[in-house]
């Protein structure tokens, strides 16, 4: 038989109103399934920058491969293309959907270097188009097209080095817009029973059930996990009180940290994610709203780093550093023209802590109270025994610090998708 694999990408078929891009792909693959047309592997969720300025919610193209005859190519791409057109949001002005279709075995190194540039940087439809003509692949744009960006950096993205899978269940049309219906405690029991295995199931401070989405999406639940059977097993341990459309199972980079690089101050730039280590140089300030924003410097430069509201007690940990700190920063920069540039933190990692020293009035000799100064350079007197003391009778004690060395994260609730969780760096993945 005259066999090929054909890789497929989508990407921005979804707008803030409603629609999913992984739901445009669970639909096409079923109907492709439909056709007897299986697929080769997991299909990929691949979470794309999440610093860029017009990305929809989380952000995520889909990718899939089959194995097919070649005279079967034609009706597949039809099948894609009529899915995307029929489900994606095409009256929203700022849904501007692509597909890709790439003929082959492997991955040529320039779409991973793209794919690449897409998670950590900035890429152009322009650029897409080139890449496409230069390595021979197909590319569909609805509208503007952007989202052949993502389309083609799906395809290109390997997973080689770590993944994780999400299984995703989706809601039927006419629930879509309505409050999700969960059995909380079920999640609570699947929880207790499949973590580190699965993760951000629910936030540990406020018992908030993180599975279920906030968007007029199609999506009732996602379960995020180690590995494929897992998730499947935790999925039959939710109790859903309303009906389940279909399920897929997807690997992705999800909690993987791929969209952050390590860098000097001076190298950041707007819509980068990075790892910066150096020094606390300015004290956290509390500033309105409840977020808590410090300096630190490196030998290149300085940089604001900022903990928000919403990620809750990891804000009480960057209140107390203190200047001069040895810190690591990892989280994601935006452009704020009228801010300088700053740190949006999702982690971070306490290297060194300086000792914080206070000086203490002496006790009387004769009575044991403490002292009172009697101005700067003046020493020390007791008003009850008349006694004087000098400047250096004072004593230097080191305080106590109320935090220790170690890693810290945000909360789930505050989680970005791509964000590595420290459990899965404590617990390392587990193979399929």
């Amino acid at each position: 038989m005259n066999l090929a694999l054909l890789q497929i990408g989508i990407d921005d078929t979804d707008s803030k109103q409603g629609m999913c891009t992984t739901y445009v792909g669970a639909v096409a693959i079923d109907r492709l399934k439909a056709q007897g047309i299986k697929l080769e592997g997991y299909p990929k969720l691949i979470r794309l920058n999440p610093n860029w300025k017009l990305k929809t919610r989380g952000n995520c193209a889909i990718a899939f491969t089959v194995k097919v005859q070649k005279h079967q190519i034609p009706a597949v791409k039809e099948i894609i293309l009529h899915t995307v057109e029929e489900l994606a949001e095409l009256h929203i002005e700022t849904t501007n959907p692509g597909v890709a279709f790439y003929e082959s075995e492997r991955v040529p190194t320039k779409l991973r270097k793209f794919s690449k540039k897409v998670v950590q940087d900035i890429a152009t439809i322009d650029e897409a188009e080139a890449l496409a003509m230069e390595i021979g692949a197909e590319v569909h744009k609805f509208k503007l097209g952007r989202g052949i960006i993502g389309a083609l950096a799906a395809i290109g993205n390997p997973l080689e080095r770590d993944w994780t899978f999400e299984l995703i269940a989706y809601r039927t049309p006419e629930n879509r817009g309505t409050s999700r219906k969960v059995d909380a405690a079920s999640v609570v029991r699947m929880n207790d029973q499949t973590f580190p295995n699965t993760f951000d199931n629910l936030d540990p401070f406020t018992g908030e059930i993180r599975i279920t989405p906030h968007t007029p999406c199609p999506i009732l639940y996602g379960i995020r996990g180690e590995n494929a059977k897992t998730t499947l097993k935790s999925h039959k341990l939710v109790k859903a009180l309303e009906p389940i459309e279909r399920l897929i199972i997807y690997k992705t980079n999800q909690g993987t940290d791929e969209h952050i690089r390590r860098a000097k101050i001076a190298e950041v730039k707007p819509y980068w994610s990075v790892i910066v280590k150096g020094k606390v140089s300015s004290m956290p300030q509390i500033i309105p709203g409840g977020h808590v924003i410090f300096s630190m410097r490196d030998k290149t430069g300085e940089i604001d780093c900022a903990a928000y509201e919403p990620t809750r007690q990891f804000r009480d940990v960057a209140k107390k550093l203190v200047v001069g700190d040895k810190v690591v920063a990892y989280g994601g920069v935006k452009e704020k023209p009228e801010l300088p540039l700053t740190i949006n933190l999702e982690k971070l990692s306490i290297l060194k802590l300086v000792p914080v020293l206070r000086k203490v009035n002496p006790m009387c000799p004769r009575c044991g109270k403490r002292m009172k100064s009697e101005g700067k350079g003046k020493g020390y007197s007791c008003k009850r025994c008349k006694i004087r003391v000098p400047v250096s009778a004072a004593k230097i004690l080191e305080v106590k610090r109320e935090i220790g060395v170690g890693a810290f994260e945000v909360p789930p609730r505050a989680r970005r998708h791509l964000a590595r969780p420290l459990v899965r760096v404590a617990y390392p993945r587990r193979e399929y």
